[in-house]
């Protein structure tokens, strides 16, 4: 379906789904985790139907990287898996060494894109070229390159005139999939749409991707308002991991594009094999689960009983569990309870509202007198989770001090 200002909304694919998890995610986690553990999650999101990985970062060496690799040609996943990297410049000549000790393995490093972030740096210095004419020389032939902004002031001629030198400049390199990074998630989706919409209009031959931080709560939203417009290639991370408050939630964007017909990626997505991905990744990240999160939240689906439930006053027929709290205790809430559960044979037509007051206002008590101890509990909780959230994670701080030990050490001991 396309709008007449060349919007469209439903019934179209979007022929690439990149996914950022073991990138992005492993970036925003405090804690390291094994290799071994981000391949387990690198299988639970192949199962689901997701094909492209985003597997490493700048100074990080490709060890993600080569078990994807391995995996694949084992047969652990599917023979079409791809891996991307990204090369941020201002460390590049760190991860050529790494590939540059793969060149052996010629097929795999011809497969991976390597994406270039931060390709300003150093531009005079023509950092960008000799960074591309490198890789070219280990056999790297797939390319892709981030152009970052900040879009706090919105995007003006003069900022899309940039936009463009960067894109141009990239072409000129023979590069032909371009991220445009809202970097600081300050992107409004009413912009994004005239962004991308112009984009796509004035460089038809290239692929487009938007990645979209979630700094202001509309990742998702700029992310639809980007392929409604034309954008080729999604980017996200399931449950939204990722720096700061996180990018695209990945599963959220299947179910949107699911319920309006729109075809993602070279598979077919299993929604609920990405949730249990989602939760698989939030116990390997050791993350506090956001048990309401849209679409892969535990308790997302629990939903009020009772008086109180409008979705099923409108006859949704979703499938959800319920939860009773003292908002919504009536006597109406108490008929329907023993409508659908009771065993002993009562007649719930012949109880009069004065009949269960009594039960509603004994229940409310007991959850009233149980409100203290709960709190006690949570606070208990919580301050165990604080405590191993500080004990377990290195600050700016704590690095300085370790490395000026060690320097002063090796200096001593050299005289």
């Amino acid at each position: 379906m396309m709008a007449e200002n060349g919007i469209r909304y439903r019934d179209y694919s979007v022929p690439h789904l990149v996914d950022e998890t073991l990138r992005e995610g492993i970036e925003r986690t405090v804690f390291p985790i094994s290799v071994e553990a981000k391949v387990g999650i690198l299988k639970s999101m192949a199962a689901a139907g997701l094909r492209d990985f985003v597997v490493g970062c700048g100074p990080e060496e490709p060890l993600v990287w080569d078990r994807l690799q391995q995996a694949r040609e084992a047969g652990e996943l599917p023979a079409d898996t791809r891996a991307t990297f990204i090369i941020l410049l201002n460390c590049w000549e760190t991860a050529f060494a790494y590939f540059k000790a793969r060149e052996g393995h010629a097929q795999w490093i011809a497969e991976t894109v390597f994406s270039f972030g931060m390709i300003t740096y150093r531009q005079k210095a023509g950092e960008f070229e000799r960074a591309v004419e490198a890789f070219r020389s280990i056999g790297a032939v797939r390319f892709k390159a981030s152009v970052l902004n900040n879009f706090r002031s919105g995007v003006s001629e003069q900022r899309y005139t940039e936009i463009c030198r960067q894109i141009d400049w990239a072409a000129s390199l023979g590069i032909e999939v371009i991220r445009i990074n809202d970097s600081v998630g300050s992107l409004q989706p009413h912009v994004t749409q005239w962004l991308c919409s112009k984009l796509v209009k004035d460089y038809p031959q290239l692929v487009f991707c938007l990645h979209a931080h979630n700094d202001n709560g509309l990742a998702l939203a700029n992310t639809m308002q980007a392929i409604h417009s034309g954008f080729q290639m999604v980017e996200g991370a399931l449950a939204g991991f990722g720096n700061r408050s996180g990018i695209a939630p990945l599963e959220q964007v299947v179910k949107l594009c699911q319920l309006n017909n729109i075809k993602l990626g070279s598979q077919e997505l299993d929604l609920q094999g990405l949730v249990q991905a989602a939760h698989h990744c939030e116990e390997a990240f050791l993350q506090l689960p956001s048990v309401y999160r849209p679409v892969s939240g535990k308790f997302e689906m629990l939903s009020n009983y009772g008086v109180l439930n409008i979705p099923d006053f409108l006859e949704t027929n979703d499938e959800k569990g319920y939860f009773v709290n003292y908002v919504g205790l009536h006597p109406q809430t108490i008929r329907q309870a023993l409508e659908n559960h009771s065993s002993a044979g009562l007649d719930v037509d012949a109880l009069s509202d004065s009949d269960l007051w009594p039960i509603v206002d004994s229940l409310k008590s007991e959850m009233q007198t149980s409100i203290p101890y709960i709190e006690s509990q949570y606070r208990q909780m919580m301050g165990g989770v604080m405590d191993f959230y500080r004990a377990s994670t290195y600050t700016p701080r704590q690095l300085a001090v370790y490395a000026e030990q060690r320097i002063v050490r090796r200096r001593a001991a050299h005289g």
